[in-house]
């Protein structure tokens, strides 16, 4: 390999720390775009009886005041997925019903933020407040039904709204109760993992115009610029041709921006109005009206012999993906798909529970949810080690994945290589004084990248009379070098230096 597999800079790089990459913002060619903002509600679950926006519309700068009335009826969902997505198409632009606090009423669009905040506070909405199921461990089969409506799946995601049930499935290999009848020692515990928030410093933004041709054009801060033109097709019942998505620098993403969060919005307002329009959700809309990393409970099963020799591992979870279904049933599956190949020769079995709740959407958050199940497996193989007195890098060399001609990776070379640059058989606990104490501990976890039989990948390649070449990529850089090792990989091929790329 003469460039593959060999230190370069980004080819980024010197833009980027010079600032000279443009950002969303920084592509708004017209200053006369009408700013948009969203009234949200402030009830975690209710149902619109009345919305007066008379007065708001009489203020001078106001464009329009749209609300559930006004607003195609298709239902769809935000995930970044290849079509056919897994997740439930439980979405409206808007809707009479109201599900979670912040879960957007009314779109305004006015000349400048000031008039469309002034709008705002001038629409009267008569509210019946509802129910609301909070707490996710009490969603299932809750006689409280957050989508009690028809609603659309692509294929069998154990889906059941009439159980809160945005997903379920059960995934088994071995014998796993012949498992814990041959184990000496059963060990059963339970962890909880948090609905974190992803604060990019960018936060989420969208900029929407007709081109000349009369085409939507839609400049937005995301990761999935595909599956927004997809949805935004679907949600608007236009044809993804007329539609446009640029995706230009991102100022952090870390899968917050994998969920078509804002661009449906200014996208509405410019083609009702055929004027551009942008949206810029503030820090407390990012934080607190967006979507989180799924709050997960997990109670891990794992019996074995006396030696450390794990005979099964059984792993229930119940995950919250809030108010709306994105990511529900992919988000969740990675507990199975990235646990079961560590543990290859043990007898595994997950029962999953996916549960809508009237809180902030679950979505993608870095790791996306295979963090969330190695931390609860490790943790519990880590207690077992501690029961039975072995160290917990020998109960993972007993039990690991071996390397093979299936496996690529050697998991235990890794242990072994980070047991002597750690000196793990030196480690001390040390008493910090104050009550705490700092020791070491140590877990194994895998990852990858796609849904399996779901995502795609497309590259193309162009030479042109210059004897340069143009790389066109579905790929999105958000700061991980995508741009830059892909073009490595063609100028490798192509036998050219990367600045012909």
């Amino acid at each position: 390999m003469k460039i593959v597999n060999k230190s370069i800079k980004k080819i980024d790089s010197i833009g980027i720390i010079t600032g000279r990459p443009l950002y969303t913002d920084d592509l708004v060619i017209n200053n006369n775009s009408l700013i948009v903002k969203l009234l949200r509600s402030p009830h975690a679950y209710a149902k619109i009886l009345d919305i007066d926006t008379s007065i708001a519309k009489r203020v001078p700068g106001v464009e329009a005041v749209y609300t559930h009335h006004d607003v195609p009826k298709t239902m769809f969902t935000l995930a970044g997925q290849s079509y056919p997505e897994p997740s439930p198409y439980d979405r409206k632009i808007l809707s009479e019903y109201v599900r979670y606090v912040g879960d957007p009423v009314a779109i305004i669009a006015a000349v400048d933020e000031k008039t469309a905040e002034k709008a705002m506070k001038l629409i009267k909405v008569k509210y019946e407040v509802l129910e609301a199921v909070i707490d996710y461990e009490k969603a299932l089969d809750s006689d409280i039904l957050v989508h009690p409506e028809d609603i659309h799946i692509n294929f069998p995601i154990g889906f059941d709204n009439k159980r809160n049930l945005a997903s379920s499935y059960l995934e088994t290999k071995g014998d796993v109760e012949k498992g814990f009848e041959e184990s000496d020692v059963i060990i059963e515990k339970t962890y909880y993992t948090q609905p974190q928030i992803h604060a990019m410093m960018e936060t989420y933004r969208t900029a929407c115009y007709l081109d000349a041709h009369g085409r939507l054009t839609v400049v937005s801060s995301t990761q999935i610029p595909f599956h927004v033109r997809r949805h935004l097709a679907r949600a608007l019942e236009m044809p993804s041709s007329r539609i446009r998505v640029i995706k230009p620098k991102i100022g952090g993403g870390f899968g917050g921006k994998q969920t078509s969060v804002c661009e449906i919005y200014p996208a509405f307002v410019t083609m009702k109005t055929g004027k551009p329009s942008k949206i810029i959700y503030s820090r407390k809309e990012t934080q607190a009206y967006s979507n989180t990393r799924h709050a997960m409970r997990l109670k891990v099963k794992i019996g074995s012999d006396k030696e450390g020799n794990i005979k099964a591992i059984d792993i229930n979870v119940l995950s919250n993906t809030g108010a709306y279904g994105e990511h529900a049933p992919t988000v969740t599956s990675l507990v199975v798909y990235k646990t079961f190949p560590l543990y290859a020769k043990v007898p595994m079995r997950c029962k999953a529970d996916i549960v809508y709740s009237n809180t902030m959407v679950g979505a993608a958050f870095r790791g996306y949810g295979a963090t969330q199940g190695t931390f609860a497996v490790e943790s519990a193989v880590n207690e077992l080690a501690h029961k039975l007195g072995i160290d917990p890098t020998e109960i993972r060399m007993k039990n690991l994945v071996d390397q093979s001609d299936k496996v690529s990776g050697d998991i235990k070379k890794c242990i072994s290589i980070g047991k002597e640059a750690f000196d793990w058989e030196n480690r001390t606990v040390k008493d910090m004084g104050n009550g705490k104490v700092r020791a070491s501990g140590m877990a194994v976890t895998m990852q990858g990248s796609g849904i399996a039989n779901v995502d795609t990948a497309s590259a193309t390649l162009k030479l042109h009379d210059s004897g340069d070449y143009t790389l066109y990529l579905g790929v999105t850089d958000m700061g991980q070098g995508c741009d830059t090792v892909l073009a490595q990989m063609a100028s490798e091929i192509l036998e050219v230096p990367v600045e012909k790329i």
